[in-house]
């Protein structure tokens, strides 16, 4: 805990710092509106009796970005997906002129190369369950991030998300994250090879809960969860992730493999695992783009867009410890056609095999969306 406090005190540091260096001659603020729309419909094809068929209006974010001075810029949005609010990045970011930057305020924990790509730009229509189930999501805290060439990192110091207020117990908890990519340029492609670590002080909060949809969502909004592992007397956790990708021309293969311990106050303490392996082909030819440690979209060189097919397999292991939360392994098909780079349509049939279940369901999934 005490290297812990030292680690916040430097952050704190940092960002004073940061304030203090800030030129005070700075051009007029430039913000544009920005969001995404994402309407999506299962269709149950086998052994599905438990799932709804239907629609689902998987995300309707607003929000705008832009820049507040010649270093700084900021980013809002919100999620009004189904009539609920969920506040999605609320960050300011200051960019120093080695190409370091200074985030402060809520975004994603520098870990999982899928969870963090963006929902707009990911290969599949849901994330897989690896990084759903483990990677943590948007926290507020205060991070540090530098690309040089092939090399670069991320680091952060993060607290609650926005929102979890009132589910937290005294104290919120505090963590620790970092993420290292190496990714030179290999026969005219990119190879990526990035590793991160994330340890979390919960605090007073001691329950963990870890669990995920089968990488499909239904009409009711995802509420089956076929696998939950429920922790309780958590004192911390500890994540650890490897990640593999290579992008060469039309041709994509990734990897990743994720694990959480996590530390009890009493009882024997699990860890949880699982991995994914994913490729993916450009009929049309165009490549997936890629900057800082991050992999981005397609977009179409022709009039008649971009097509595309895909292959997953994952792995997902919530038994261990005399905890059962199950074990999950899902094949997914996927098909999409990107009309430009803002505009795609996906199709994703998802086979799903779980150790507990008698079924083994099949899942239609299409999606429609937008971003701007």
């Amino acid at each position: 805990m005490r290297s812990i406090t030292k680690t916040v005190y430097g952050a704190v540091v940092l960002f004073v710092s940061a304030l203090f260096i800030t030129p005070a001659s700075a051009e007029a603020q430039e913000f544009r509106i920005r969001g995404r729309f994402h309407m999506d419909a299962l269709y149950g094809i086998h052994e599905a009796d438990t799932f709804s068929n239907g629609f689902n209006n998987r995300r309707a974010r607003m929000g705008m970005a832009g820049r507040i001075t010649d270093n700084w810029d900021g980013q809002i949005e919100i999620d009004f997906a189904d009539g609920g609010i969920d506040p999605k990045d609320f960050r300011l970011r200051r960019t120093f002129e080695n190409g370091g930057r200074l985030w402060i305020g809520q975004y994603k924990v520098p870990q999982g190369l899928n969870q963090l790509t963006s929902s707009n730009e990911i290969t599949f229509v849901e994330r897989s369950a690896i990084n759903n189930v483990i990677a943590d999501s948007r926290r507020l805290g205060i991070a540090y991030d530098y690309f040089n060439g092939p090399l670069g990192f991320k680091t952060m110091i993060f607290g609650r998300a926005l929102g979890q207020r009132a589910a937290l117990v005294d104290d919120m908890p505090i963590g620790l994250a970092f993420r290292g990519v190496f990714a030179p340029e290999i026969g005219g492609g990119i190879l990526h090879i990035g590793a991160s670590a994330v340890y979390e002080d919960l605090m007073d909060n001691n329950i963990v809960r870890l669990r995920d949809r089968p990488e499909a969502r239904d009409s009711k909004g995802g509420s089956i969860r076929l696998i939950d592992a429920n922790v309780q007397d958590a004192e911390s956790t500890f994540k650890a992730s490897l990640e593999l990708l290579f992008i060469g021309g039309p041709f994509s293969i990734e990897a990743e493999y994720l694990q959480a311990t996590v530390n009890r106050t009493v009882g024997d303490n699990p860890t949880f695992n699982g991995f994914n392996i994913q490729s993916s082909y450009v009929l049309t030819g165009e490549s997936r783009s890629y900057s800082r440690g991050l992999v981005g979209t397609i977009s179409p060189e022709g009039d008649r867009g971009a097509w595309e097919v895909a292959l997953r397999y994952s792995f997902m292991d919530l038994n261990d410890a005399g905890f059962t939360g199950g074990e999950q392994r899902n094949i997914t098909l996927g098909l999409n056609h990107y009309i430009t780079s803002r505009l795609r349509f996906m199709g994703n049939v998802v086979f799903v095999n779980v150790d507990y279940l008698e079924d083994n369901p099949v899942l239609l999934v299409l999606r429609a969306q937008f971003g701007f």
